[in-house]
């Protein structure tokens, strides 16, 4: 009897629709750190993608190929023999080269993207191992909420009462800060949370604020409340620091290093400006992550600023044994987000003892704790003096914050999973 008690169908269609995309948001590496566990648990029954009228069902084995290429495809499998994107970084901090294409802009392009990994895709969209199907009973598992503003492709639910669908919410965001996404992307939302209302019989959440925002969703709904599961997600880049993290050379530099999809909820433009402000003895930046929604004043930002152009770097697709380098090695990681549903970023920072500084918001005052250091998002003029600060040699108020984030609890993988297993187990 595995620990859940029930067979689990775990939701791939997401997983399935970043095939032919560098995977770099939260969601992403979330809904791979749950479909790699799963999968290769005792209780894994198969992988399920949305059909028109039902799911397409996937074997284990196929699940757990998917799973491997997409780890492969994210970096969370071993890096390869050569990286060029992260050599080209690190002489860049090490100030030995400047060499790269657009000036403040390394881009970088999956072993796999392109023709053949969308022609998979769209295999994969209409292939079903036939005979399999969800069996009897099962818990169906649902990460990332893909598609669910389609209400048809879950009617299946109402068809099947014997499975228990369960759901990872994230957050609400677009609910409570609309000005933060899309035009429109509020009712497109709303009609995922109403999918989300009609069949859950359970939730997962990351945090007690998100848990008690879900919470005030559902008396607004007058709706009966399912059980909510609160559990703090580790660090996507693994456990805490080893001496393979280290490197003398990248951190006898001063940098930093902001993670976050390029859209206007994670701030980058005032970090910029700040950055502007200092001129050009400003310490190195790199901004790691993918293109979001009105992104083009941060873009025309880093391509056309000549001060930027010298100091600031964006990437993407780096591999986890050099993301963990490059964060590990920085002099602090900078979160000056105006919202978050949990903030993986800080949790992999802190994971590696490596000083934070966040936005003074309540997510990052439940996750971080005392581990960070927290300013407005809206206060330009104390991130400025904390960064010049923290770039300095010997600065005492780094040494505490290292100290600090060192002294952090992070929350790990395996006890995270056995109180998810057990969650669902009690359903």
């Amino acid at each position: 009897m595995n620990a859940t008690r029930r067979p689990i169908t775990f939701d791939v269609t997401h997983l399935v629709s970043r095939l032919n995309r560098r995977a770099t948001t939260g969601i992403d590496r979330v809904d791979l750190v749950y479909a790699r566990h799963f999968s290769a648990s005792a209780g894994f029954a198969c992988g399920l993608h949305y059909g028109w009228r039902s799911p397409h069902a996937f074997d284990a084995a196929r699940v757990r190929r998917l799973v491997e290429r997409f780890n492969r495809k994210v970096g969370d499998a071993e890096a390869p023999a050569a990286e060029p994107v992260w050599e080209d970084l690190q002489a860049w901090i090490k100030d030995s080269a400047t060499s790269g294409t657009t000036p403040g802009i390394r881009p970088h392009r999956g072993f796999d993207e392109g023709w053949r990994a969308y022609l998979d895709q769209c295999a994969m969209r209409v292939i079903d191992d036939f005979p399999r199907k969800a069996p009897e009973n099962a818990i169906y598992l649902n990460v990332a909420q893909s598609g669910f503003e389609f209400h048809r492709f879950f009617e299946w639910l109402d068809r099947r009462p014997d499975i228990v669908p369960v759901f990872l919410v994230h957050d609400l965001l677009p609910l409570d800060y609309p000005e933060y996404f899309r035009a429109g992307y509020e009712d497109r939302f709303n009609r995922r949370v109403e999918t989300i209302v009609r069949h859950a019989k359970a939730i997962i959440t990351t945090s007690q604020s998100v848990r008690e925002r879900i919470i005030a969703e559902y008396g607004r709904r007058r709706v009966p409340l399912p059980p909510i599961q609160v559990q703090h997600l580790p660090s996507p880049l693994g456990p805490g620091r080893t001496t393979e993290d280290d490197d003398p050379n990248l951190s006898a530099k001063p940098y930093f290093v902001m993670v976050g999809t390029i859209e206007p909820r994670k701030n980058h433009q005032m970090i910029l400006n700040l950055w502007r402000d200092i001129g050009p003895e400003a310490p190195k930046l790199v901004l790691v992550g993918a293109n979001g929604w009105d992104n083009e004043p941060v873009i025309n930002a880093l391509t056309r600023s000549p001060i930027l152009g010298g100091c600031v770097r964006r990437v993407s697709g780096l591999s986890r044994r050099a993301m963990r380098k490059l964060v590990a090695n920085a002099c602090a990681l900078i979160l000056p987000s105006f919202a978050e549903g949990y903030g993986l970023p800080a949790i992999e920072a802190l994971t590696l003892g490596v000083p934070t500084i966040a936005s003074d918001i309540p997510i990052f005052r439940e996750t971080a704790g005392d581990s960070a250091l927290f300013i407005s998002p809206l206060d330009g003029f104390g991130w400025k003096n904390a960064i010049e600060d923290f770039a300095r040699p010997g600065s005492a108020s780094r040494l505490e914050a290292v100290r600090r984030a060192r002294a952090f609890k992070p929350p790990t993988e395996k006890p995270y999973f056995e109180a998810i297993e057990n969650f669902l187990g009690s359903l």
